[in-house]
């Protein structure tokens, strides 16, 4: 009996070892996914604003440089939107994976617990 709460012991370990795995994976592809959203973030507002300084720097009117700063207004402020909403996707759908990774872990691990509680009124009925 007492082989069967190791063995039981053995592949919750082995299982808790693979989830901890499966965490820093998604752990990974969560960063790079955010990073990779930052980077096309501040790729599209640095790009935004030297097109608007290069117009602003060729034109001599003000209406026209205030209407030029209000339409660069617009488009950060779509660009931010945008990034904001595509960074709400990716940590809802990390959530979605943590979620699945804790159940599933939470499953084995009472069915181990069950096993081995088993295991061990077996030996004290023996």
């Amino acid at each position: 009996m007492t082989t069967e709460v190791f063995e039981t012991l053995n592949k919750l370990t082995q299982q808790t070892l693979e989830n901890w795995k499966k965490l820093g994976e998604a752990n990974l592809k969560i960063g790079e996914r955010l990073l990779s959203e930052q980077v096309e973030l501040t790729t599209s507002l640095v790009e935004a604003t030297t097109k608007s300084a290069e117009e602003t720097s060729k034109t001599k009117d003000v209406k026209e440089i205030a209407a030029l700063q209000a339409e660069l207004a617009q488009e950060t402020g779509k660009l931010l939107l945008d990034s904001a909403r595509s960074t709400a996707d990716i940590i809802a759908e990390a959530g979605k994976v943590y979620n699945q990774l804790f159940e599933t872990t939470l499953k084995a691990t009472s069915e181990y617990a069950g096993k081995a509680a088993s295991a061990g009124k077996g030996k004290k009925a023996a």
